[in-house]
């Protein structure tokens, strides 16, 4: 049996969160029951073309307001 697929094909075959560019990002929060600092993490996927300092900025202001509410 012949292959169906080279993998030049599956090279070729990317989705647009795989041409996207990781990022890990580590942030501060206060937390509200107790008061004291504490850490996050999570990662982000920037679009090609897109700013990737304003993508950061709003996703840590999106994600410590998520987490001090709590």
């Amino acid at each position: 049996m012949a292959k169906q697929q080279s993998f030049a094909d599956k090279l070729k075959k990317k989705t647009s969160e795989q041409q996207a560019k990781p990022i890990k990002i580590v942030f501060s929060y206060k937390a509200a029951e107790t008061g004291v600092w504490r850490f996050g993490e999570k990662f982000i996927y920037v679009a090609p073309g897109a700013s990737e300092d304003t993508v950061i900025a709003q996703e840590i202001k999106n994600s410590r307001a998520r987490l001090e509410k709590n």
